[in-house]
């Protein structure tokens, strides 16, 4: 298969300062809608956050249903993200909705992913054609150990003193001339396309 490769510009840098007790993920994609970023990259994102959560490879596949897991870090940790933005798009056959081929991808684990709402931040979607996609992977240490995976529901701002503002900050290059399409396939399952938009 060919190598993809398209270019664009980048147009301006979004700085975003988060406020305790944020999901981290949830705050991404609602910055994306606001400054109408359909293509992007996560430049840097540091600071205190808490219950990070997120998406790795199982360390044995025989006790998961699917090729990938999962997982949490409790309590406090220094949390850096850097990654790729991008817009949803869907190629469905005749009748079939983008919830069904994303329900086909991961099967239903309760308390975990039950309905399709739950399984698009799997594929780092937000919910649906023209919805954000976040792909962001994270490094995150504690006193005991460092993980790293892509960045899932429930990572949140550490709160510290809820009165007082945050220091988890985000910093964002807005790219145009080009679109990063995280594409819901009816054949495929998942992939990611590069458009020209100029």
């Amino acid at each position: 298969m060919e190598r993809l490769i398209e270019c664009g510009k980048v147009e301006e840098i979004v700085f975003a300062r988060f406020q305790p007790g944020e999901d981290i993920l949830y705050a991404l994609y609602d910055i994306c809608r606001k400054k109408d970023i359909k293509t992007g990259v996560i430049l840097d994102g540091s600071g205190s956050a808490v219950d990070f959560t997120y998406q790795h490879f199982p360390i044995n596949p025989k006790l998961c249903p699917t090729n990938v897991s999962i997982g949490t870090m409790p309590g406090k940790c220094e949390l850096s993200i850097h990654g790729t933005i991008g817009s949803t798009v869907c190629n469905l056959k005749e009748g079939e909705t983008p919830d069904q081929v994303v329900d086909r991808m991961f099967p239903t684990i309760p308390g975990l992913w039950e309905g399709p709402k739950e399984k698009w931040p799997m594929v780092g979607c937000e919910y649906g054609p023209g919805t954000p996609y976040i792909h962001a992977h994270c490094v995150a240490s504690n006193a005991d150990y460092t993980v790293c995976g892509h960045l899932m529901p429930g990572t949140k701002v550490a709160s510290g003193d809820p009165t007082k503002p945050s220091h988890f900050t985000v910093i964002i290059a807005k790219v145009s001339g080009v679109e990063l399409q995280a594409t819901i396939d009816h054949e495929i399952g998942f992939y990611q396309n590069l458009v020209r938009t100029e």
